[in-house]
């Protein structure tokens, strides 16, 4: 089987169309998989002990997971670390004025607030 593989290896040949990788894809992917499995760590073990503490809709987390895959290692995590600086149990009573407050079923009424509306 290897032989047959060998055989019809060609020094030098390229395909005729390179297919262009987006810049985020390219870079830091390593680093943004490892960052991204840390994450979904997190949701699967600690966030089940912990309970239903973000006031968010997305939670933090998913927020984290969304925003680095979305656009980014770098963009992505200061998106995630600005969510984590405003996410408090008081959030609550000083953000209606900048969040919609939506129903989420089995988590109560949460502010609103995905990643596509936080870009600067």
């Amino acid at each position: 089987m290897i032989f047959l593989l060998l055989s019809f290896y060609e020094p030098g040949f390229e395909p005729a169309v390179k297919i262009e990788k987006k810049k985020e894809e390219r870079e830091f992917n390593e680093y943004r998989m490892l960052t991204l499995s840390i994450i979904r760590i997190y949701q699967v073990t600690l966030s089940g002990i912990m309970g239903d503490v973000c006031v968010f809709e997305p939670s933090c987390s998913h927020y984290g997971y969304q925003s680095i895959k979305k656009y980014g290692i770098f963009l992505g995590l200061l998106m995630t670390f600005d969510r984590l600086e405003r996410c408090s149990p008081f959030a609550r009573s000083y953000y209606p004025d900048f969040y919609g407050m939506v129903y989420v079923p089995g988590r109560g009424y949460k502010l609103y607030d995905p990643p596509e509306e936080n870009l600067p």
